[in-house]
């Protein structure tokens, strides 16, 4: 996309900033609601100022809210970045950045929960799903750049999501390779963070869809809106590579450190 930002469409990086938020927001309370597993003393410790917070941190995880407003900001992000790959000069150069990433936080993740008790092991997370799919999809349209076969092909994908959904295959117990490819088509889960090829792929393809029928000459539909109410959410919209690549990271490492100061061990 380009650089500058009066040529950017407020409205996309607006609802990219504003589900980014929603994730870290999300991430960060998954973390909280995690001290008692990653903590050996958390009991003992016995901080009812922390255990309140977790125990929030818990009802929301547990909570329909959080089950149904999880699909909605993740499905709001991913249209939006299929959006945005029409504005992309090289799509490949861009999977193969995310892939590269993605590779990084697995290594990272895998070594930390080898070395710890902590189970925080990224096998194939979102971003390795996002770029993967950018690939794909970049793949796709180099063979036949089709909007309608996009569109049908991606509402297909959708479509197997929602039935994988429907019949909960769960998650593996144990991870090897004859059954590593269900946990990138998403027939099941494992690690910390777990999203298969589908339903998400489809979900950006549909949006390089409404992309190149809505936004072919890349300007914003609703200028009329435009201003400085939505400064902080088109600001993080404009750095979600950034904080969608480091947030985690970021706010593990708060939490971990916040419950060392506090007296919390492994």
């Amino acid at each position: 996309m380009e650089k500058d930002i009066k040529s950017r469409v407020w409205e996309l990086d607006f609802l990219r900033g504003f589900s980014i938020i929603m994730m870290v927001f999300d991430h960060l309370l998954y973390d909280l609601a995690s001290m008692p597993v990653w903590f050996s003393n958390y009991a003992t410790v016995n901080n009812e100022v922390i255990q309140g917070i977790v125990g929030l941190a818990q009802d929301y995880w547990a909570s329909a809210l959080r089950e149904v407003g999880h699909h909605v900001f993740i499905a709001i992000f991913l249209l939006v970045s299929g959006i945005s790959f029409t504005f992309s000069r090289s799509n490949w150069r861009r999977g193969v950045k995310f892939l590269a990433f993605a590779l990084a936080i697995s290594a990272g993740t895998i070594l930390i929960e080898t070395l710890s008790d902590l189970n925080i092991g990224i096998y194939f997370g979102i971003i390795h799903m996002f770029a993967s799919s950018i690939l794909i999809i970049a793949l796709l349209r180099k063979l036949w750049n089709n909007d309608i076969f996009i569109l049908i092909l991606g509402g297909v994908i959708i479509i197997l999501g929602l039935s994988f959904e429907y019949y909960h295959l769960g998650f593996i117990a144990e991870l090897n390779i004859s059954n590593f490819w269900e946990i990138i088509v998403g027939t099941k889960g494992y690690g910390a963070d777990s999203f298969g090829l589908v339903p998400y792929t489809g979900i950006i393809m549909l949006g390089t869809v409404i992309g190149n029928t809505f936004y072919k000459h890349r300007v914003s539909l609703l200028p009329g809106l435009d201003g400085k109410w939505h400064k902080i959410f088109t600001f993080t919209g404009r750095h979600s590579f950034l904080i969608f690549l480091l947030h985690q990271i970021i706010i593990f490492g708060f939490v971990i450190l916040l419950g060392m100061i506090l007296g919390y061990r492994f």
